[in-house]
């Protein structure tokens, strides 16, 4: 059962963005079937099976028993077997269905109750506890509905199957009588013969009562059956590594007419023939409103998502052309809202480089201007960060996740907003430890072969001020580019507009 666990997760994991956003895929109902369902399915096989087994070997031992001690009254008795099977068929048609939408509705329940937990802090401050309370009754109310008709229509048939079963006895009985008063029998073996049956008659009943469980456990199966099934649109272990591991991408980028929508939105244009190229080691800068399609850029990169149309080149190779797992470890990618592990504040940052020293780690918290505060808690790096850090604040996490990335190492690093939750003065000294590791061109204009190339989403002008290359995108396509001097110098442009609200608003 461990293993069906395993392979259910793996698959999970392996999985492309895109399908977790499909309708039905919500965390509650994954995890009902990676855990709360094959724990159902294990105790079935754990514990039901055995008595199963048992049942099975009682009827077999009373069937050459009762044959043994009178041939004629076993042939009477099991000819009447047929009763007991449909009686019990009966029952686990109705059982089936009556076990089938109980699950349902658990599971229905089971996301609700995840989702409400994982976003405690959003429900309470909104006091929405009597609204997800509500849903929750809502949740279950058809499932209940059914429920109850299911109910009587199992009592009935339950009645009536244990009717046929008392006929039988009834009949059986008789036929005892007919072959004592002909002599064709002893009172005395048909006591045995029958007794023996009587006794086989509450393993045919648990038999039968085990059955429906064993009918929802399958049913339960089927769903979970089906993840396994599925075949990952993006692999991450194809094409198999064929690099060594000293091996590293230098770092340039190209986007070639891209065009993509998100499967939730299929006829909404995020990108719409979006093209640009960045060489090894730039500084560049994605700038422009929101829903321009900046995060997306991030996500075809990464291969979250395949463009519709056009690709995505890596140091001039489709990345579809590289084992994904080894392309993701060199790239780096700091987001608005970071999201940390309910582990230590060290565990999360080496996150990055699990095989990284404590004075590594040490190294990018400094750089990354978390140090100090890390230092002045009492458990220090061993502080247990929260469930997604909602022990720190919004800036600590940022901090972290900084540190996190920064020990990656990567070759190309993608900052998402990610200095929008430091104040000024963090902001400057990460930039710098960022500058100062060679993450953009040196100082004499020449590509190291140590350089980074960045990436940086910014509302905040003053951020990638000093990009080498600002992209100013509108509606998924490149409307402007340049350096910071040469597009505010456009009277009419995009970017001027953008610098001088910016302006404005920093004077107000």
């Amino acid at each position: 059962m461990n293993n069906l666990r395993e392979a259910l997760f793996s698959v999970v994991l392996r999985s492309e963005v895109g399908w977790f956003e499909e309708p039905g895929n919500s965390v509650g109902f994954l995890t009902a079937r990676v855990v709360s369902d094959t724990s159902m399915i294990k105790t079935v096989i754990s514990d039901r099976m055995s008595v199963i087994v048992q049942c099975i070997s009682s009827i077999l031992i009373a069937t050459v028993l009762s044959t043994a001690v009178n041939w004629r009254m076993a042939l009477a008795v099991y000819a009447m077997m047929p009763c007991h099977l449909i009686a019990g068929l009966v029952q686990v048609r109705s059982a089936k269905g009556f076990a089938t939408d109980n699950s349902t509705s658990h599971q229905k329940l089971i996301s609700l109750t995840s989702e409400a937990v994982s976003n405690i802090r959003t429900v309470a401050s909104f006091v929405q506890e009597e609204e997800i309370l509500r849903k929750a009754d809502l949740a279950l109310q058809e499932p209940m509905q059914t429920i109850r008709m299911e109910i009587i229509k199992y009592g009935a048939l339950q009645g009536a199957a244990l009717c046929l079963w008392h006929m039988t006895h009834a009949i059986q009985l008789s036929c005892s009588i007919a072959l004592i008063g002909n002599g064709l029998a002893t009172f005395e073996n048909c006591v045995r013969s029958y007794q023996t049956f009587a006794l086989t008659v509450p393993s045919i009943t648990e038999l039968w009562t085990l059955i429906p469980m064993v009918m929802s456990a399958l049913a339960v199966l089927d769903p979970a059956l089906d993840i396994l099934d599925r075949e990952t649109t993006i692999v991450p272990d194809v094409p198999k590594v064929s690099h060594d591991e000293e091996d590293r991408i230098v770092g340039g980028v190209a986007f070639e007419g891209v065009s993509f929508s998100y499967p939730s939105r299929a006829k909404v244009a995020i990108l719409d023939g979006f093209s640009l190229a960045i060489e090894p080691g730039q500084r560049v800068a994605l700038v422009g409103p929101s829903g321009a399609g900046k995060s997306t850029v991030f996500a075809l990169l990464l291969r979250f998502y395949e463009p519709s149309q056009g690709r995505v080149l890596v140091d001039g190779k489709d990345i579809r052309g590289y084992n994904l797992k080894w392309l993701r470890r060199q790239i780096g990618l700091v987001q608005q809202e970071p999201i940390l592990f309910n582990l230590s504040i060290r565990e999360n940052i080496s996150y990055g480089n699990e095989g990284a020293s404590e004075a590594e780690i040490v190294q990018a918290a400094t750089e990354a201007n978390i140090h100090e505060f890390i230092s002045g808690l009492s458990a220090g790096y061993g502080t247990v960060v929260g469930d997604k850090g909602s022990q720190l604040s919004g800036g600590q996490k940022q901090r972290i996740a900084i540190a996190r990335t920064i020990l990656k190492k990567p070759a190309i690093l993608l900052l998402d907003e990610a200095t929008s939750g430091l104040d000024g003065e963090s902001e400057r000294v990460v930039m710098s430890s960022l500058a100062a590791k060679g993450w953009g061109k040196s100082s004499i204009g020449e590509v190291s072969s140590s350089t980074t190339t960045s990436i940086t989403i910014a509302h905040r002008l003053s951020t990638v001020a000093n990009a080498d290359v600002i992209v100013v995108m509108e509606k998924g396509a490149v409307v402007e580019m340049g350096s910071h001097e040469a597009l505010v110098s456009v009277s009419n442009g995009v970017y001027s507009r953008m610098y001088r609200v910016h302006v404005k608003g920093a004077k107000d």
